[in-house]
C-alpha cells in the first residue's frame, strides 16, 4: 500500500496551478520538490521546482487518446501544454484504471508503476538508502541517495526526450576512434502522441562536431540535415543567429580524431530557452515570454534548401521566391544526366566538365572559383597546422586530392576532397566564402583576365579621385559651418581658425602600412561644435563625471536627440598630444567589433581636444574589479564571458581587421562594460598600425602602463602583437583575483600578480588565486585553466607566448592540453604608490617618469 499522496492539483499547466500545489506542500513538511524513498506521486500529484518553472506530474496529451496516461516533466508557467520530458514514452498507462502512480524504491530506484505492474523504471540501484528524486530549477529530475553526502545516481539530462534544456549536454564519447556513447534526441511520433517518432537528433558519429538530424523510414536511417561546422559562436549553417548568446558552447576539439566532446547549453540570463525536434523532422529554438507564450528564435529546416543534400553532389541549392528549391552544378562541374537534371531530379548531382591538372602555373594548371555565403560542404578535413587563408589555399595547392578550401576565423582551415555535399547559398547574406579547384582555363585566359582586372582598376582610380575631390570639398564646407566661420572669414576668432588648420593637417598616423590617404576620410566621424559638447555635459559638470585617466577627464552626455555619450575631454597638460589624438581618431573610425568602443565623433576647437564616445553603462572594468562592494557583483560566468570577449576583441585586431594593430595599453580602465556586462577595449591613443610584412617594431618612445608592458616592451622599446598578449595575461590574472597588478608587492617573495601566481600555480595552490568572493560558486577546473592561459601569456619571452588565435581557440574548448609555461625569470614591479600611472620612457636619455623598475628572479620547483 502506498504512504498518501505527496500532492493533489486540478491541471497540468496555468500559474493558477502553482498556488494550489504550494497549498498542498504544507501537508509534507514544505518539500514541494523532492520525492523521498517510500513516497510516491499518485494520479493527482505532482512535484515543482522551487523555482515554480517546472513541474512533474501525469498527464494526457492535449488533442491527443484521453485514455492514455504518461509521466513527464512539464513548463508551469507556459499557456499551453508543454513537456520536454516524458518517462514512459512508448508504454502509455489506463486512465480508466486510475490506479498508476510513480515511487522511489527502497533499492534506489524510481517507478512508474499501473497497479502493481511496472510499467517503466530506471533501472538503477543503491546501497547507501537515503534516495531521493528532485525535480531541479533548470527542468532536470535528479535521483540521488546518500543524504549530505550526496551522490547522484541516475538524471533525466542524461535520458532526453525530444528537447534540450539549459543544463544539459549533447555529447559523443568516440575514444579509439569508434563512437561508445552518445546522446541522442527523438522527436513525438505525432504532436499528440509522444512515443518515440521517426527523426533523431545527435552529434556526427565520425567526430565532426556538427549536429545531424536522421529520418527512419522504411527501417533504414538517413541524413535529414545538418548544422553544418562549428565555427566558435554558431554553426555555419545558421548564419544569421550567434548560438553562442543562448549559452551555447563546444567542449572538445574536431580536429582531432578522438576523444570526447560535447556542447553545453547554459543560458546568460534568466529567461527560458528550449531546443525541440519536432514530429516533422524541424529543430525549433524557442524562448518563453512573459506571457507564457513560446516566441520562436530560430527553426530548420523550414525550406526544401535546408534539408539534407536537396541538389546532389558538386551542387547548390538556392532558394526561389516561394521558397522552393533551384538547384545548379558549381563552377567547373555539369550534370551527371542532363536529362534528369532539368527535369527536377537531382540525385545523381554533378561531375566536374574538365579534369584538373594537378598544376600551380600562372598560365595553365589549376585555380580556384570563389562562391561566396554559403553553407559549407560536409565531409569538411580541419587543417589543424594551417593559421591564415594564404596558408590554407596554398595546403589545397598542393593536394591533388583536395577540390575545395574554406578559412575563417571561427572554423579555421577547412578542405574538401572531390565530392562537395549539401551546399546551400543563402539569401540575405551570411555564409561562408568556398573556394573550388577547377581547370585554370575554366577562369579565362590569363590575358583577358589581365586585361579586364587592369580596365576595371582605370575606371575605379578615375571615380574615386572625382569624388575625394567632391567629398573633399564638401568636408571644408562642413567645416567651416561647424565653426561658424562660412561668410566671416575677417570675423572668426583666432582661436578658432588655429583650430581649423590643426584639422587640415590632420593627415592622421603615420605608420608603415597606411594603405590609404585620409584627405578623403576626414568626414568618417562627425564634427560636434564644442558648444554642444558642452551643453549635453552641463558645461562638464563633476556630477556627469564618470572617471579620470592620464589624459584628462571622462563625462556623460545627452546630445538634443535623447542619445546618451561618453565625452572624453583631453586635459591641455596631458600627455597625450595631437598625434596621439589624431591616431585614435582615424584608427578607431575604421574599426568596427563588437568587443571595440565605438567613436561617435570628436571636436577640435582651439585648444580644446574631445572624442566622443558611445555611452557604457556600466562604465569600465576596474571599476567593478577592484571596488570591494561591487567586486561580488561580477559572478565566475560573467568574468569568464568578459575574458573570452576582451579575446575576440584583440584577435579583431591583430588578426581580423583590416589594419594590423597593436594596442599597446591594455588594461582593466580601458575595458569598458556595456548594460549586459559585454567587454570593449577602448582607448587607441597610443595604438600602432603593423605592415603587412612587420612582426615586432623598435620605438624611441615607450608609452603604456607600468605592471601591463611586456619586459622587451618596458626594457628595450620591442613591441609586437605579443607585447599585447602579455598584458591581455594580466587582465587575466587580475580578473580572476580581483586584484590589481600592483597590489601584490607585500606578499613575501613576490613583487607582483606575475611572480604571485606563479608561485601558487607551482606548488597546485592555483586555486587560492581565485576571488574569494566567487571561490565557492565558481568552476575551479575552469578558473585554474584561464590561470594556466595567463601564464603563458605573460611569460618572458615574446616568442613563447601564444597569439591571440589560439588562446581565442583554448579558452573555447576545455579539452586541448595547454603547453606548460616557462617560470617567469624576472618581474617589472611599479615601487611608486601609483602602480597605475601612465609610464613614458625615452630611450634617447633612458630616464623614468613614472617610477622606478625592480628586477626579481624566481625559481621553479
Amino acid at each position: 500500500m502506498r504512504p498518501a499522496p505527496l500532492m493533489a492539483h486540478a491541471a497540468v499547466a496555468g500559474l493558477a496551478l502553482l498556488s494550489l500545489l504550494y497549498a498542498h506542500v504544507g501537508h509534507v513538511g514544505g518539500a514541494a520538490a523532492t520525492l523521498s524513498q517510500g513516497q510516491s506521486l499518485g494520479a493527482n500529484d505532482a512535484l515543482v521546482s522551487a523555482n515554480g518553472a517546472f513541474t512533474l506530474a501525469f498527464f494526457a496529451p492535449r488533442g491527443g487518446d484521453p485514455s492514455r496516461r504518461y509521466l513527464g516533466v512539464m513548463y508551469a508557467q507556459a499557456a499551453e501544454q508543454t513537456v520536454p520530458w516524458v518517462a514512459n514514452r512508448d508504454a502509455p498507462l489506463s486512465a480508466a484504471s486510475g490506479d498508476y502512480s510513480a515511487a522511489v524504491t527502497a533499492s534506489g530506484e524510481l517507478q512508474v508503476l499501473e497497479g502493481e505492474r511496472v510499467v517503466w523504471r530506471t533501472n538503477t540501484s543503491s546501497l547507501l538508502g537515503n534516495v531521493t528524486l528532485t525535480i531541479l530549477d533548470n527542468g532536470n529530475l535528479m535521483l540521488s541517495a546518500g543524504g549530505a553526502q550526496e551522490v547522484l545516481i541516475w538524471q533525466s539530462f542524461d535520458h532526453p526526450a525530444d528537447t534540450f534544456l539549459p543544463g544539459m549536454s549533447i555529447a559523443l564519447d568516440r575514444r579509439n576512434g569508434i563512437p561508445v556513447n552518445r546522446t541522442l534526441f527523438t522527436s513525438w511520433r505525432s504532436p499528440i502522441d509522444p512515443g518515440p517518432g521517426n527523426f533523431t537528433l545527435g552529434l556526427d558519429p565520425f567526430g565532426s562536431a556538427q549536429l545531424y538530424i536522421w529520418r527512419s523510414q522504411g527501417g533504414e536511417n538517413t541524413t535529414y540535415w545538418r548544422s553544418g561546422q562549428w565555427a566558435n559562436t554558431n554553426f555555419v549553417g545558421i548564419p544569421w543567429r550567434s548560438l553562442y548568446v543562448y549559452g551555447f558552447k563546444l567542449n572538445g576539439d574536431p580536429s582531432q580524431s578522438n576523444g570526447v566532446m560535447s556542447y553545453t547549453f547554459n543560458t546568460y540570463n534568466s529567461s527560458l530557452y528550449r531546443f525541440m525536434l519536432h514530429p516533422n523532422g524541424t529543430e525549433t529554438c524557442y524562448m518563453l515570454l512573459g506571457t507564457g507564450d513560446w516566441k520562436t528564435v530560430w527553426s530548420q529546416p523550414t525550406i526544401p534548401c535546408q534539408t539534407y543534400n536537396m541538389c546532389g553532389a558538386n551542387a547548390e541549392c538556392a532558394a526561389g521566391d516561394n521558397g522552393q528549391a533551384i538547384c545548379s552544378c558549381l563552377k567547373g562541374f555539369e550534370p551527371r544526366s542532363a536529362a534528369e537534371y532539368s527535369s527536377g531530379n537531382w540525385t545523381q548531382g554533378c561531375v566536374r566538365s574538365a579534369p584538373l591538372t594537378c598544376e600551380t602555373k600562372v598560365s595553365g594548371g589549376d585555380g580556384f572559383a570563389d562562391l561566396p555565403g554559403v553553407k559549407l560542404p560536409n565531409f569538411a578535413t580541419w587543417e589543424s597546422t594551417v593559421g591564415d587563408a594564404d596558408a590554407c589555399k596554398q595546403s589545397c595547392f598542393a593536394n591533388c586530392s583536395c577540390g575545395a578550401y574554406s578559412y575563417s576565423t571561427g572554423t579555421g582551415c577547412l578542405t574538401w576532397g572531390q565530392e562537395l555535399v549539401d551546399i546551400y547559398q543563402f539569401p540575405n547574406g551570411g555564409g561562408y566564402d568556398l573556394h573550388i579547384k577547377v581547370p585554370a582555363s575554366l577562369l579565362g585566359s590569363t590575358t583577358k583576365r589581365w586585361t579586364t582586372i587592369v580596365i576595371i582598376v582605370v575606371i575605379v582610380v578615375v571615380v574615386v579621385f572625382g569624388a575625394c575631390g567632391l567629398l573633399l570639398c564638401k568636408c571644408r564646407r562642413r567645416i567651416k559651418e561647424k565653426l561658424g566661420i562660412v561668410g566671416r572669414k575677417k570675423t572668426t576668432p583666432p582661436s578658432l581658425l588655429l583650430g581649423m588648420e590643426a584639422w587640415q593637417d590632420f593627415s592622421g598616423p603615420k605608420q608603415p602600412d597606411q594603405e590609404e590617404g585620409e584627405d578623403g576620410k576626414k568626414c568618417e566621424l562627425p564634427l560636434f561644435a564644442f558648444e554642444i559638447l558642452a551643453a549635453a555635459t552641463g558645461d562638464f559638470s563633476s556630477a556627469n563625471k564618470l572617471g579620470e585617466g592620464g589624459f584628462g577627464h571622462v563625462y556623460k552626455g545627452r546630445l538634443p536627440s535623447g542619445e546618451e555619450i561618453a565625452v572624453k575631454r583631453l586635459s591641455q597638460s596631458s600627455g597625450q598630444g595631437l598625434e596621439e589624438f589624431k591616431n585614435e581618431v582615424i584608427l578607431i573610425a575604421k574599426l568596427q567589433h563588437r568587443n571595440l568602443v565605438r567613436l561617435l565623433g570628436f571636436c577640435i576647437q582651439g585648444e580644446e581636444k574631445i572624442l566622443v564616445y558611445e555611452y557604457m553603462a556600466n562604465t569600465s572594468l576596474d571599476a567593478f574589479l577592484f571596488d570591494p562592494a561591487r567586486r561580488g557583483l561580477l559572478d565566475w560566468k560573467t568574468r569568464f564571458h568578459i575574458i573570452e570577449g576582451i579575446a575576440r576583441g584583440l584577435l579583431y585586431l591583430h588578426r581580423d581587421s583590416r589594419l594590423r594593430v597593436v594596442h599597446r595599453d591594455l588594461k582593466a580602465s580601458n575595458i569598458l562594460l556595456d548594460r549586459d556586462m559585454n567587454p570593449k577595449i577602448s582607448d587607441f591613443g597610443m595604438a600602432r598600425i603593423f605592415g603587412g610584412d612587420q612582426n615586432q617594431v623598435n620605438t624611441n618612445r615607450v608609452v603604456g602602463t607600468l605592471g601591463y608592458m611586456s619586459p622587451e616592451y618596458a626594457m628595450e622599446g620591442l613591441f609586437s602583437v605579443r607585447s599585447d598578449v602579455y598584458s591581455f595575461g594580466i587582465l587575466i590574472l587580475e580578473i580572476i583575483s580581483g586584484q590589481k597588478n600592483s597590489s601584490f608587492h607585500h606578499m613575501e617573495g613576490s613583487l607582483n600578480i606575475v611572480g604571485y601566481a606563479w608561485q601558487l600555480w607551482n606548488a597546485d595552490k592555483g586555486e587560492q588565486l581565485i576571488d574569494p568572493s566567487i571561490r565557492g560558486t565558481c568552476s575551479a577546473r575552469e578558473a585554474l585553466r584561464c590561470v594556466h592561459m595567463a601564464l603563458l601569456c605573460v611569460q618572458n619571452h615574446a616568442c613563447d607566448r601564444p597569439d591571440i588565435p589560439y588562446v581565442v581557440l583554448a579558452l573555447g574548448s576545455d579539452s586541448s592540453v595547454l603547453p606548460m609555461p616557462r617560470p617567469p625569470t624576472f618581474t617589472l614591479q611599479c615601487t611608486s604608490s601609483d602602480g597605475e600611472g601612465l609610464f613614458i620612457r625615452e630611450k634617447a636619455d633612458e630616464s623614468y617618469s613614472a617610477s622606478d623598475l625592480t628586477v626579481t628572479v624566481l625559481q621553479s620547483r
